[in-house]
C-alpha cells in the first residue's frame, strides 16, 4: 500500500504533536501546519490524500481552508477536527466541503480509521455514467449524482440512504428510518431524524447547487428520495 499523505492544520502545538505521533505510528505520512499560509506553501509542491482541519485558526479559518481544498482537490478526503460540536457548526463544516466532522477530544484509533476510510473512498473508481440516475455505492458509502461531484456519506447518512434506495421513489416511514440507524421507534425523538435529514439535504444541495434535491419530506409519513436511485455496482 502506498503511503497516505495527511495534512494537519492545528494551532495547538501540543495537540498537533500528539496527533502527528499517533498518526505516524499508524504508518501515515503527516505534514502539520498551524495556519493556512504555511499549508499553501506546502501545497505548491505536494498533493495530499486526506486533510484534517481545525476550525478556529489564526488568519484563515478551517472552513475557508476546507472550501479552498475542496475546489482544488475534488477527490480529497476532508475531516474537520474541532471543539465546536453544535449542529450549526457541523452544518457549516459539511457545507464547507468536509466529509467527516469530528469533535475533540477524539479517540486516536477512531481518527486513524477515519483517515483510512477517506483514503479508500478517494481511490475508488468512478461508476459508469447512467443518465438521470442516482447511484449508491454500498462498499464505500458514496452517493453518485447523475452529474457533479460524488458525495461521501457518514455512517448514519449511509444507513438512511440505503433505506431510501430500497423504496425509491416511494416514501419510507419515519419509524423505519429510525430503526435503520439503530433507534427503536417507540423510544426515539424524531426531531433528531429531522435534523439528520436536513443536514443530508444541505450536503446534497451544496454539492449540486443548480439541481433540485430529490430528498423530500412526505407529510405524515416520513421521507422519500424522489428520483431513480440504484446500487451502482448492480
Amino acid at each position: 500500500m502506498s503511503t497516505v499523505k495527511v495534512v494537519l492544520v492545528e494551532d495547538n502545538p501540543d495537540l498537533s504533536d500528539e496527533l502527528c505521533f499517533h498518526l505516524e505510528r499508524q504508518g501515515f505520512e503527516v505534514a502539520a501546519f498551524s495556519q493556512g499560509v504555511a499549508l499553501s506553501r506546502w501545497l505548491e509542491r505536494h498533493t495530499p490524500d486526506v486533510a484534517l482541519l481545525d476550525i478556529g485558526l489564526p488568519g484563515e479559518d478551517g472552513l475557508s481552508i476546507a472550501r479552498r481544498l475542496r475546489q482544488a482537490y475534488p477527490g480529497l478526503g476532508i475531516a474537520m477536527l474541532t471543539a465546536r460540536g453544535g449542529v450549526e457548526d457541523r452544518i457549516a463544516g459539511f457545507q464547507g466541503g468536509a466529509d467527516i466532522y469530528l469533535v475533540k477530544p477524539v479517540d486516536f484509533r477512531e481518527l486513524a480509521a477515519v483517515v483510512h476510510s477517506l483514503w479508500r473512498r478517494a481511490r475508488q473508481p468512478e461508476p459508469p455514467a447512467r443518465p438521470d440516475t442516482w447511484q449508491l455505492d454500498l462498499q464505500t458509502s458514496t452517493l453518485y449524482p447523475p452529474q457533479g461531484e460524488r458525495i461521501l456519506l457518514t455512517p448514519t447518512e449511509f444507513q438512511l440512504m440505503k433505506s431510501l434506495m430500497a423504496a425509491a421513489p416511494e416514501p419510507v416511514r419515519r419509524g423505519e428510518l429510525a430503526a435503520a440507524i439503530g433507534h427503536p421507534e417507540f423510544d426515539y425523538d424524531f426531531r433528531r431524524l429531522e435534523t439528520l435529514m436536513s443536514r443530508l439535504r444541505r450536503k446534497i444541495e451544496q454539492t449540486l447547487p443548480d439541481l433540485p434535491c430529490p430528498l423530500r419530506s412526505a407529510r405524515n409519513v416520513g421521507y422519500a428520495f424522489a428520483a431513480p436511485l440504484r446500487d451502482w455496482q448492480a
